[in-house]
């Protein structure tokens, strides 16, 4: 389980002295929350379309496995988290041929199978799960995985959609903060 925070931080309050002392304390706590669980919302939505692009997990697979702290008056900050272990191939599209399985984890189609034929990669009748043989004998078996989604939000593009939240967060307190004055 991983879990990206985004807080507002002091340098960020800073900027809008005057504008709280106009306000009060407790509607700028209000506009924070409010502010944060916005750009939150959409920064989440990003993350989600950058996983599906990075791991070619389906949405509502990356959907499930994600959970949301969102803002409150008392707790400032927005938190996501995502749950999930290792996923089998068969979640990318596996398709079993001669030379072994086909399946495009991370968007990319290839074909998975071993050096020799006694350790052919195989779709299971009764799982479906992608299987590959450890040895030249029948069992035992062991499943082939892809993409992991807890490591893989912290990675490449999902992780750059993410930094991208606070930098728009001290607009948007701003204009929370107009609201109220």
């Amino acid at each position: 389980m991983t879990a990206i925070v985004v807080r507002a931080a002091d340098s960020i309050l800073g900027q809008f002295a005057d504008k709280i002392a106009a306000v009060g304390n407790r509607h700028a706590h209000v506009a924070f929350a409010r502010a944060l669980n916005h750009e939150g919302d959409k920064g989440r939505t990003q993350v989600k379309r950058a996983l599906v692009a990075q791991t070619g997990i389906k949405y509502g697979m990356i959907n499930k496995g994600m959970k949301t702290l969102r803002a409150t008056y008392s707790r400032l900050e927005y938190t996501l988290i995502q749950s999930g272990g290792e996923t089998n191939l068969n979640l990318f599209g596996a398709k079993q041929g001669a030379r072994g399985v086909s399946a495009a984890p991370w968007n990319v189609r290839r074909v998975f199978r071993s050096g020799d034929g006694a350790r052919a990669s195989f779709i299971s009748p009764r799982s479906g799960k992608v299987l590959i043989r450890s040895s030249s004998a029948s069992y035992p078996l062991e499943a082939l995985y892809g993409p992991n989604l807890a490591r893989e939000v912290v990675k490449d593009e999902s992780r750059q959609r993410w930094e991208v939240v606070p930098v728009s967060l001290a607009a948007r307190i701003d204009h929370e903060l107009a609201r109220l004055i």
